[in-house]
């Protein structure tokens, strides 16, 4: 199965995250496989602003590893109300993050929406 545009510019996105805050040989690669993928959707979508939904899935997709960044690092240990805050404004992103992944699909009529339902993202 052939992955749809919105996935594409959002794995994108995570891939150039990866390359510029890790930097390791392997995020870069992927970074510039995707970087191909992006260029593809830009031929194939001429009207369509590809480079604009990256920019916000890169800057949604930064807000969520920020906020994840010292959970991950266990620097807010005692402060279960700073990691409750964390916890929803992850949620609230990453249902940004969908709500975006649908738009693009639905303006391009391509893939599948991306439903959740009973889940932590809604």
């Amino acid at each position: 199965m052939l992955r749809d545009a919105g996935d594409i510019i959002d794995r994108a996105s995570i891939a150039k995250l990866k390359a510029t805050r890790i930097g390791e040989k392997e995020n870069q690669r992927e970074w510039y496989a995707f970087e191909e993928e992006l260029q593809l959707l830009v031929n194939k979508y001429p009207k369509m602003c590809i480079a604009m939904f990256f920019e916000l899935l890169f800057k949604i997709n930064a807000m969520i590893w920020d906020l994840e960044a010292d959970l991950r690092q266990g620097k807010l240990d005692g402060a279960l109300s700073e990691v409750g805050r964390r916890a929803i404004a992850i949620r609230e992103h990453n249902n940004l993050r969908v709500q975006t992944k649908n738009i693009i699909n639905n303006l391009l009529n391509e893939g599948f929406l991306d439903i959740k339902k009973s889940h932590i993202s809604e």
